[in-house]
């Protein structure tokens, strides 16, 4: 979600590395699969703060912090 200045968007949690441009690698797949994208938590809606939206990357769904780390959710190991 870039291009907002709210402080609970500024910060590490709201930043995900894609390989790719946008329209190559896996950028050019999120980019052109919105929705699901959305329900995995690759992007977010303007309302939504990042570090209360899991994520599902090659581990599982975890939160990202304001540090740039990652904390399971229930159920996920750590």
């Amino acid at each position: 979600m870039g291009g907002d200045r709210r402080p609970e968007t500024v910060t590490a949690a709201n930043g995900l590395l894609l390989c790719g441009s946008g329209i190559t690698g896996c950028h050019g797949w999120v980019e052109s699969n919105r929705t699901e994208s959305y329900d995995l938590g690759l992007l977010l809606r303007r309302h939504q703060v990042p570090t209360a939206e899991p994520v599902l990357l090659r581990r599982g769904l975890v939160l990202l912090d304001v540090d740039g780390n990652y904390i399971p959710t229930e159920g996920q190991a750590a």
